[in-house]
């Protein structure tokens, strides 16, 4: 894209090909990008909208229709202007319909990587791999289990809890109270993708949460999803189980 603006299929702008060795040269990198977004639809923009308007918003849709790329994005461009500190990632260690990753071995980010590659992986779309990697190193990006928050109070943070729906109530209670001054909280899920048993904390919080102040809800659907058209299509033949 000639113009250097973002859309959901990638970023081009204007930095990726510039050598990156240091925490300082990704800092300053990060500042000239041109974080320009073309929403994909009305509910693309109200949910960024709506991020930047409250100091918690819960998105919920179905898979592909951006939601982690916009969380992601928003997180990236606020660091870079220094409103944050630095970025929280945070997600359920669900594996999927009893899929067994087995023992992992590594420090706590080592051991979480699997888990966080949907977040990592639109962050390196945004910014590139190298800046990435040294965002991680030097702790400007960090990951946090959801098991490790308790006792927390997490200040001067933007925080993103990716996948919510494999939550349980009790966790989306220990997160949510995590949440300490100047911090802004997004939390992403899809209610028919859980992985866990019972009520899951993402559709308890549908009901608990609204019409508390600073916080805000947002809803995808169907018509929203930004992958392959058959992506939308298959979902729908699953609606009808």
């Amino acid at each position: 894209m000639a113009n250097g603006k973002t859309s959901l299929n990638g970023v081009k702008n204007g930095i990726k090909s510039q050598e990156c060795n240091n925490k300082r040269q990704a800092r300053a990198q990060l500042k000239r990008i041109k974080w320009d977004l073309r929403f994909r639809g009305d509910n693309q923009k109200r949910f960024y909208e709506a991020i930047e308007k409250n100091d918690v918003t819960i998105s919920v849709g179905p898979a592909g229709c951006g939601k982690t790329f916009l969380a992601t994005h928003y997180a990236l461009k606020m660091f870079s202007r220094k409103v944050y500190k630095n970025i929280i990632v945070t997600k359920p260690l669900v594996e999927v319909d009893g899929e067994k990753l087995g023992y992992l071995p590594g420090n706590v980010d080592e051991k979480t990587e699997p888990y966080m590659m949907s977040i990592y992986y639109n962050m390196e779309q945004i910014i590139g791999k190298r800046r990435l990697e040294i965002l991680r190193q030097v702790g400007d990006i960090t990951v946090i289990p959801l098991a490790y928050m308790r006792g927390l109070t997490i200040n001067d943070s933007i925080v993103i809890l990716d996948e919510a729906q494999n939550a349980s109530v009790g966790q989306i209670k220990t997160f949510v109270t995590r949440l300490g001054m100047r911090s802004k909280f997004i939390i992403c899920g899809d209610v028919d993708q859980s992985d866990i048993r019972g009520i899951n904390g993402l559709k308890d919080s549908l009901k608990r949460f609204p019409g508390i102040p600073g916080v805000e809800f947002s809803d995808f659907n169907l018509n929203d999803v930004v992958r392959h058209p058959i992506v939308a299509e298959m979902l729908k033949r699953y609606e009808k189980n």
